[in-house]
């Protein structure tokens, strides 16, 4: 576009109306202009006409009133290629010498002379004619634009496919066949459906109209043809090419810390050694709580065992309850503060069943959080948890020894069990130092601001708030069921249950009364019994065998009821299962140096290795194996900590992370 304005024949829409202007009249001041819808003559003001050109009310045409001029170049000059910006420059040379020169009419003996004197100043060894110059010259008049003068080289050729429809569609026919047998079809896989489907056509058709079978260039070059959109729902389906192909939104808002928290489990890319044996363990789990205002770390856990209630539960009260630093035991400071904590209000998870159980429900409901459940296989409704576990991989996971990387062919002949350096308690202390110290104090690309900042300027205007207690929320976190009560008490998982508390209600409605109870899978020495006549009053029970279970998780007692099972003695005898627990330990220490990378993943999550990341209620100490002290255990230090007696790789560097 290089410029219009009012003048003899030129063309303008205003208020939708298209005008041909007629003269200008003497005073200079108004136009005459022919209506084109209707053929009526105005005089319109050129100030009142500016004024609306300026409010967007007008606009000028070009001044070819057939429409059949072809449509302008609207792509950068920077971006075309170079000979087509070589011809460009050519034509701009001539043309701008001849409007230099303001010919009076364009004939042969004036133009003639100037192009010769252009060909020789730009070295053009192949002048063009006088033709071509008049209709590079109208070209540029008449649409007011020296884009016109851009070759199109792009407008050559056929346009469309040779191959008689029915062809094509015929081979995107053979395309879906040949795709839908193997996703790793190729093109001559789809030529040979299309010949069959060819052949079966031609016999429907006379003879004289059989279709010919297009060769292998041809197919090829019809495969070139299909959209990107449509041959990934060739290979990978439609569900997934939507997600590839889909341009995203600007997504949720929130206005403040806690109103949205996203909540995701993801494997950690990095194996972990057991704290006695020094053995691998495996990789373990990590589920994230991420507040999506601030994309704050708000609680995790950490631990060996599935994605379960029992998780989601303990990363759920690691995140209300406030932190606090724990001290180091592989020498790593964390210095700075970790303000996150507060009931979060709305909880987005996505359809897994620990995100359906009775627990995570009747904990939400107590506490006042609402949660969100995303569309079946649509990650993207929480893209900020999604993409932060991909950032905690990648930017602190994949530096450490003994990291097994995302993709096991990125790993070459490195072995990941044999660097592997790091236990479980070493981990969540790196863990925590990355989180609180490296990325909260890194600028967010989203925010603008780190999210430390972000969190922090929230909590001036709006205080987190927290359940009475912990002892509180803890109670609050046990999984409920019925079971009846008896002369013996609560039977539950082979164990029976009783207190002072439960006499009243034997008392009041019978053996056999069908009683509301929660437990703690983690610890199975207590429950809480609800009151069936109050809908305020929950009463503790213990177990009549509280040595035995007391601090006992759920997977070990199952453990050892099977064992006692098996071997056809008691399951529920106090003697025979103190002693199976004897047994247990045992077996533990047994499957910890077992060669099995599954036997030793078992063993650590039987013994606890998975334990919460902050205990918040006393127990009677009862462990299954007693923890090795690195500080007391020379043998232990010395084999964890010490280069020379491990392998290890030199990457082991803090890492500022990317951009979630």
């Amino acid at each position: 576009m290089n410029g219009f304005n009012f003048q003899k024949n030129s063309r303008f829409e205003h208020h939708g109306l298209e005008y041909l202007v007629q003269r200008i009249n003497p005073d200079l001041a108004s136009i005459v202009a022919e209506r084109i819808s209707d053929g009526q003559v105005h005089c319109l003001n050129i100030d009142d006409l500016l004024n609306d050109f300026r409010d967007g009310n007008l606009k000028f045409l070009n001044t070819s009133s057939n429409g059949d001029e072809p449509p302008l170049c609207q792509k950068p000059i920077s971006e075309l290629n170079g000979l087509t910006r070589a011809e460009l420059d050519r034509r701009l040379a001539y043309v701008a010498a001849i409007r230099d020169a303001s010919p009076d009419s364009m004939t042969p003996d004036f133009i003639l002379p100037i192009r010769d004197a252009v060909a020789k100043k730009i070295d053009d060894a192949q002048p063009p004619s006088f033709t071509s110059l008049y209709r590079w010259v109208g070209c540029a008049a008449l649409q007011s634009d020296f884009r016109a003068l851009i070759p199109r080289y792009d407008r050559r050729g056929p346009k469309c496919v040779r191959q008689p429809p029915r062809i094509v569609e015929l081979f995107e026919e053979a395309a879906e066949r040949a795709f839908g047998s193997s996703p790793q079809a190729t093109v001559k896989r789809v030529r040979e459906e299309l010949f069959t489907l060819i052949s079966h056509e031609n016999s429907l058709r006379p003879k004289n109209q059989q279709y010919k079978i297009p060769g292998k260039s041809t197919c090829y070059r019809l495969f070139a043809q299909l959209d990107q959109y449509q041959v990934s729902v060739l290979r990978e389906g439609k569900r997934i090419a939507m997600r590839k192909f889909k341009l995203s939104g600007k997504g949720v808002e929130t206005s403040r810390i806690l109103e949205r928290v996203e909540v995701d489990h993801t494997p950690i890319d990095l194996f972990l050694i057991d704290e006695k044996t020094q053995l691998p363990l495996g990789r373990p789990t990590l589920t994230m709580l991420l507040d999506h205002y601030s994309r704050m770390p708000l609680g995790y856990y950490l631990g060996f065992n599935a994605p379960s209630t029992a998780a989601v539960l303990a990363a759920l009260r690691h995140a209300i309850l406030p932190k606090k630093k724990r001290k180091s035991q592989i020498g790593l400071e964390i210095k700075g503060d970790w303000p996150c904590h507060g009931i979060p209000e709305t909880l987005v998870v996505d359809n897994g069943l620990e995100f359906h159980s009775q627990a995570l429900e009747h904990l939400a409901f107590n506490l006042g959080i609402r949660i969100q459940y995303c569309p079946k296989k649509q990650p993207q409704f929480k893209g900020c948890v999604e993409r932060y576990l991909k950032t905690i991989n990648y930017s602190c996971v994949h530096l450490i020894p003994g990291t097994s990387f995302s993709k096991f062919y990125e790993r070459g002949d490195y072995d990941p069990q044999k660097h592997a350096v790091l236990t479980l308690s070493g981990f969540q202390e790196l863990l925590e130092k990355w989180f609180i110290d490296v990325y909260a104090k890194t600028a967010h690309g989203t925010l603008g601001t780190t999210p430390l900042e972000k969190w922090t300027s929230s909590a001036k205007t709006y205080t987190p708030k927290l359940p009475q207690s912990p002892q509180v929320l803890i109670s609050e976190m046990g999984v409920p069921c019925t079971r009846h009560l008896r002369h013996d008490g609560i039977r539950l998982h082979g164990l029976y249950y009783s207190s002072e508390d439960l006499a009243p209600i034997l008392r009041k409605f019978g053996p056999g009364t069908e009683l509301t109870v929660s437990y703690d899978p983690s610890d199975i020495g207590a429950i809480r019994v609800f009151d069936p006549d109050s809908h305020e009053i929950a009463h503790t029970a213990y177990a009549k065998n509280f040595d035995y279970a007391n601090g006992l998780s759920l997977d070990q007692h199952q453990l050892i009821r099977q064992e006692l099972n098996r071997q056809g003695r008691s399951a529920e005898d106090p003697v025979e299962l103190e002693q199976e627990k004897q047994a247990l330990r045992e077996k533990i220490a047994e499957l910890a140096v077992s060669k099995k990378h599954s036997k030793r993943r078992l063993a650590a999550r039987l013994r606890g290795a998975q334990k919460q990341v902050e205990s918040a209620k006393p127990r009677i100490a009862i462990s299954v194996i007693e923890k090795p002290n690195p500080k007391t255990s020379p043998s232990l230090k010395k084999s964890v900590f010490d280069a020379k007696n491990r392998p290890r790789i030199g990457t082991f560097k803090m890492h500022n992370p990317g951009v979630m």
